[in-house]
């Protein structure tokens, strides 16, 4: 197999990951398909320098958010994730990268569907709004009558609350 073969079969298993990925750092879905494959493209490029393989998703992911701040910037947009926001998706997406994890990210997505579900409403709902309806935290304060702050620790909660179940579900607590 011809090491653009290998690479397809990275891509095909990545591509869903990394636009769901890159989609809650820009909020538009337009724009985060056109930054995963143009991740996809530069990683191919610098696949030499992978120094661990199994950090693969990761180094995509890191190749991926530079492209995305990059775009932002160059579209005159201010990045609508906050960096603690960014910072526990990349804790989600870490512990959901282990390959013993199950059959791949299909599996792993409806784990994280399930563990999303399972949200108390107030921390459902905030996620809802950010991440499904791409709507800055600031706007999400407004709209329902609560501080920046109490939104932005909403979310936290609801990351280390998915980040929990999702552990319990794959058999990882306290790894």
């Amino acid at each position: 197999m011809e090491s653009l073969d290998i690479y397809e079969v990275l891509v095909k298993e990545h591509e869903r990951m990394l636009q769901a990925y890159v989609l809650g750092i820009v909020g538009d879905t337009s724009m985060a398909e056109d930054v995963a494959q143009e991740a996809f493209i530069q990683a191919y490029r610098k696949l030499s320098t992978l120094r661990n393989k199994e950090a693969f998703a990761s180094w995509l992911r890191s190749i991926a958010r530079n492209i995305a701040f990059s775009e932002l910037k160059k579209r005159g947009r201010e990045i609508p994730t906050a960096p603690e926001v960014i910072n526990g998706m990349e804790d989600v997406f870490a512990v959901l990268d282990d390959d013993k994890l199950g059959d791949g990210w299909e599996e792993r997505a409806a784990i994280l569907e399930k563990c999303f579900k399972a949200l108390p409403d107030k921390l459902r709902t905030v996620c809802k709004l950010h991440y499904f309806e791409d709507q800055l935290v600031k706007n999400i304060a407004s709209a329902l009558s609560i501080s920046l702050a109490a939104v932005l620790k909403r979310l936290e909660r609801a990351r280390s609350s998915i980040r929990d179940c999702v552990e319990q579900n794959l058999g990882l607590e306290g790894a």
